[in-house]
């Protein structure tokens, strides 16, 4: 009897531990299927699933030519290469990254990292610079390797098929459909594509077996966008640009220019030069900005006109009215020095102020306006505000509060001084004394249409306020007229069409804005075409042009001007004006 206890305690312990070690696997179970479970139906289900994107097309830009559209910015279709990483083994990534490195012309060790970053994807696109497309030789190279693990899809890029044209305005996409600036980020709201999927069920060959019903979403297109600029006079002005900074340039030099219909603010051309053109890769630089909008600088006497004619709108003088010169040098009170640049002139009329460009005369007329009436003045030129044109990063310009002009604000800022505006504030504003006397919002865009072709958006003339009467215009034109036939611009006199401007010399100011830079000047000049019934006007400016090469905007900007509304005039089929009768400025 005593023998046997031995053995029954054995017994139950041995029982005892089938018994824990089945609750124990059980629980072990248990917590795989709760804690695992979910799981390992996710990667059936990635294994068994395979989730196509479609992408969507971003909307295209177009100008017009010859009343045709011109495509300036476009998405096509390209053939681009990813790897399926779940089905490579370990063994197998740097065999693959070497053959697909070969192919296309990429470190190995970039198409390496791309697999293993995304090994728990099932998808690694392989990314070729600066774009992600590849040759159709190179695809067929690919499919030639046979590997299941490496697929071709085909994706949206974007590109510009007219290079450098207008490439300052239209900005580019980054390889990832960004917008990195100009139209391209303004108008993404309108121009961005929203990306459909399908998703599939796959055997083990990742060979689609069936479509997951209801799984499917469909991609949607990006508008386009019709500007108003036109190819063709905007390859006129970038070729002036590209000209004058070429003859007159130095280390420093940059050129904008701006065309604009005057009668509805349509801008029909717009650079800046250096230019650069969106389908290359390097677009950190100065030459990827649209300075035309960005870059304020001080206008100088092409402006005066502009206050001539505000003192003859308020009444205090005509355009026949009679001021001394003071010799060329003239002493306001407390106001500093004003010359004339070694010019000596006594007694001249209001209009040949304008048209010898005499800044003494100028600063009278500025003491008569007083401070009060020019800050007035200069806001309703435009200048210190921005234009509102669809263009990222446009600057408002400098113009100090009223509170901070003194006695040497009132007869510099007649001609030109303290005070910064950019290219387009110009041209807006020379656009009132072009079109009788009305200040317009500048139009870029011209329309929008969807990709079905629905009209989603049509420009309208905007007035945003009248400058001058219709009388005071004309009589300005007709001033502007004689700066061309027998003034500081006789540049731009043509010999089929009347023309009218003013040119503009300024200094740029010193290192931390304090007084002017040695030899730095910012050439300009402001003319339409023709006197009666201006159907152009065109701005050009040229900054720090080189001294020795010419640095008057009589000789760097006014010749250009004039090549642009010569060859513009003769591509719109303008009647030629000249001969025709010309009104008096008193008319």
């Amino acid at each position: 009897m005593q023998g046997q206890a031995p053995s029954k305690w054995r017994q139950n312990v041995v029982f005892g531990g089938m018994i824990f070690l089945i609750v124990a696997l059980g629980g072990r179970l248990w917590h795989m299927r709760i804690v695992y479970g979910q799981r390992a139906e996710e990667m059936a289900h990635r294994q068994q699933n395979h989730v196509i994107p479609i992408p969507a097309r971003v909307g295209s830009i177009y100008a017009v030519a010859h009343n045709r559209p011109v495509l300036l910015a476009a998405s096509k279709q390209a053939p681009t290469c990813f790897v399926d990483p779940s089905l490579v083994d370990d063994y197998a990534i740097a065999d693959i990254s070497e053959d697909i490195g070969k192919l296309l012309g990429i470190h190995h060790m970039e198409v390496h990292d791309a697999i293993i970053r995304r090994g728990d994807k099932r998808y690694a696109p392989i990314k070729k610079n600066p774009h992600r497309e590849i040759s159709l030789n190179q695809l067929a190279m690919l499919r030639a390797l046979k590997n299941r693990a490496i697929g071709i899809e085909y994706q949206w890029v974007r590109g510009y098929p007219c290079g450098d044209l207008a490439g300052s305005v239209l900005g580019f996409r980054m390889r990832d459909g960004r917008p990195g600036g100009g139209l391209e980020l303004s108008l993404d709201r309108y121009l961005e594509a929203t990306n459909g999927k399908r998703e599939l069920v796959v055997d083990a060959a990742r060979r689609a077996v069936s479509i997951v019903p209801g799984k499917s979403v469909a991609p949607r297109d990006g508008n386009h966008v019709y500007l108003c600029l036109d190819a063709v006079i905007q390859g006129y002005l970038q070729e002036a640009l590209a000209q004058t900074v070429a003859k007159h340039g130095g280390f420093k030099t940059w050129a904008t220019g701006v065309v604009i219909d005057p009668n509805t603010g349509r801008v029909l051309a717009m650079s800046s030069a250096p230019g650069f053109d969106p389908n290359a890769t390097d677009r950190s630089g100065i030459e990827a900005t649209n300075r035309a909008v960005i870059m304020p600088f001080e206008p100088g006497s092409v402006v005066k006109p502009l206050f001539a004619a505000a003192a003859v709108s308020e009444g205090l003088v005509t355009w026949d009215t009679m001021i001394f010169c003071e010799n060329g040098c003239y002493r306001p009170p407390r106001g500093g020095r004003i010359t004339d640049h070694g010019q000596s002139y006594g007694m001249k009329s209001v209009t040949d102020g304008v048209v010898l460009s005499i800044n003494t005369l100028m600063a009278k007329l500025g003491g008569m306006i007083g401070n009060s009436g020019l800050h007035g003045w200069v806001s309703k030129f435009g200048f210190g505000r921005k234009t509102g044109i669809r263009l990222p990063g446009e600057e408002r310009g400098l113009i100090r509060p009223l509170a901070r002009w003194d006695t040497y604000s009132t007869p510099r800022v007649p001609f030109g001084q303290e005070m910064a505006v950019t290219s387009l504030q110009l041209a807006m504003a020379f656009g009132a004394v072009a079109n009788d006397g009305l200040l317009l919002k500048p139009r870029l865009v011209e329309s929008i249409v969807s990709p079905q072709g629905k009209v989603l958006y049509t420009a309208k003339t905007e007035v945003v306020h009248r400058v001058f009467t219709p009388t005071v215009s004309q009589q300005c034109r007709r001033v502007m007229q004689q700066v061309v036939e027998r003034g500081t611009g006789k540049k731009c006199r043509m010999d089929k069409w009347t023309s009218f401007g003013k040119t503009g010399t300024a200094q740029i100011a010193g290192p931390n804005g304090m007084g002017y830079a040695d030899g730095a000047y910012t050439g300009s000049f402001v003319g339409g075409a023709p006197v009666e019934k201006p159907k152009l006007l065109c701005v050009i400016s040229v900054y720090w042009p080189n001294r020795s090469k010419g640095y008057y905007g009589g000789t760097v900007a006014a010749p250009y001007v004039k090549q642009v509304l010569q060859q513009s005039l003769t591509y719109m089929k303008t009647p030629p004006d000249k001969g025709v009768g010309i009104a008096s400025v008193a008319d």
